[in-house]
């Protein structure tokens, strides 16, 4: 229940709308076609000629909405190279192209980013993302590769970029007709402020929010490759129902304290999340004769200030520090990490716990190797103890991994957070494409946010906005350990 903030800056401004329309359905706007045709890059745009544009015009903020400046792309693909046009309207002054390829923060140029994916029907597929600025600088960090051909040019209006990424590779498979991909693009125009994407639905790192590519040898019919699509993916783990042990519940809350008082009011939710000393045997039993599931904070990506188990430690364990908490990082892909969860996993269901609130899953997000043990710990849970209820809080990043061993994702600052720098409570829009498809194949989807007792009109707004998505909202202050009675 910590670590929100860490992505607060790529969540804060994100569309409400989502690709698909419903579970396993693929809306025909959401699928762009590569038509069979060798282009030359760098040559006469005239070659794409007759190919679908594909509009990138739509911001990825909380509404989305239309950007100033225009822009598309195309696709095209021989037995060689997959190729991509992207045109993108700019006044010729106004473009940043400047960075070197081994730029670390290659955002701060202007760039056309590509997010795709290779095996859309995978449980977790894989992504490969692509950063290129209007000169064809192909950026080298945080992507897939630069192992393929670009071609840049800015003109007085706009620019232009053509790349030819090679097929058969290392990088990517051979393709034929009939082949589906999953593809996001986005444009950034650092001037504007603009960050359109396509397709509409979420934010730049949503690992949700993906639309489809589509391989043909003519022009098809979007309706029936949408059609087709959505047939697949319904009958694949990426669209899977969910079974959820929680699609009964209508509430929850979360309490860390232990105001006797408190705790007794907790009964008037069908699931309370608290930490293990909040409740003695007596009260759960209480809370259990009363109907109240009742599940135990467990930190699965760092060890606590002032653990018990900090002697059991490894140096080597050890991949930083959570300075907003006094807590460290842990790489959960070490056995002895491992066992030390589970030995307190065991021990809370032993002591009549329904379950376990598995935090900091998103230290996998500054710390990308943490991230298979972590999904291997979520894994290992559900296996040892399938009837118990298990709900993890954010790490979107794995969560297509884990959603099959879930019952719930806890989307943490979601409305509204606090802010440990300023010190203060305030409201941000979280992008819902994280969880929003996931939780239309049934897992749920519980939102926690952070404000006083007399921010009425942020609780209201909280409340509103998580229900509106089909999503169980509960909101307290940051230190957990009250319960706001003015929830509406």
């Amino acid at each position: 229940m910590k670590r929100a903030f860490l992505l607060t800056a790529l969540l804060t401004a994100a569309p409400t709308a989502w690709a698909q329309t419903a579970p396993g359905a693929v809306a025909p706007s959401s699928v762009a076609q590569a038509v069979k045709k060798t282009i030359a890059i760098g040559g006469d745009l005239t070659q794409w000629d007759g190919l679908a544009q594909y509009r990138v015009i739509q911001s990825n903020g909380v509404p989305s909405v239309p950007v100033k400046n225009s822009g598309y792309y195309s696709l095209a693909w021989d037995d060689q190279n997959l190729y991509v046009l992207g045109v993108f309207e700019q006044p010729g002054d106004t473009v940043r192209a400047k960075l070197a390829t081994d730029a670390a923060e290659w955002w701060n140029d202007d760039v056309m980013e590509l997010f795709i994916r290779t095996q859309p029907y995978a449980k977790a597929p894989a992504d490969l993302h692509f950063a290129i600025n209007p000169a064809g600088t192909r950026f080298k960090a945080y992507t897939a590769t630069t192992d393929y051909k670009s071609a840049g040019r800015i003109e007085a209006g706009r620019w232009v970029l053509e790349l030819a990424l090679p097929l058969n590779t290392a990088t990517f498979p051979a393709a034929k007709a009939g082949d589906v991909w999953a593809l996001k693009v986005g444009r950034e125009h650092q001037k504007a402020a603009e960050f359109p994407l396509w397709p509409v639905g979420g934010d730049f790192n949503s690992p949700n929010n993906y639309g489809y590519l589509a391989f043909t040898d003519k022009p098809a019919d979007p309706a029936a490759l949408a059609q087709s699509i959505s047939t697949a993916l319904g009958q694949s783990p990426a669209g899977a129902p969910i079974a959820s042990r929680l699609s009964d519940i209508g509430s929850y809350s979360v309490y860390y304290g232990k105001k006797a008082a408190d705790v007794a009011k907790l009964t008037n939710y069908d699931l309370a999340i608290v930490q293990p000393s909040t409740v003695t045997a007596a009260q759960l039993k209480t809370l259990h004769d009363n109907g109240t599931r009742v599940i135990a904070y467990v930190t699965v990506g760092e060890l606590e200030k002032n653990s018990p188990y900090a002697g059991r430690i490894q140096p080597g364990w050890v991949l930083g520090e959570n300075k907003n908490w006094g807590s460290k990082y842990i790489d959960a892909s070490q056995p002895g990490w491992q066992a030390i969860v589970k030995e307190q996993t065991d021990a809370l269901l032993a002591r009549g716990f329904d379950g376990f609130f598995l935090d900091t899953l998103d230290t996998a997000d500054l710390y990308p190797q943490a991230g298979p043990g972590l999904v291997k710990i979520v894994e290992n849970l559900r296996a040892a103890h399938p009837d118990a209820v298990i709900v993890q809080n954010r790490g979107f990043a794995l969560l297509n991994a884990t959603a099959p061993s879930i019952d719930a994702v806890m989307y943490e600052n979601f409305s509204s957070m606090y802010d440990f720098g300023k010190k203060t409570y305030g409201p941000v829009s979280g992008d819902p494409s994280f969880v929003q498809a996931l939780g239309k194949r049934g897992l749920v989807v519980l939102t926690m946010d952070y404000a006083t007792a007399t921010q009425t009109d942020v609780i209201t707004r909280d409340y509103e906005r998580a229900r509106s998505l089909g999503f169980i909202p509960f909101v307290s202050t940051i230190n957990l350990d009250e319960l706001l009675e003015i929830n509406p």
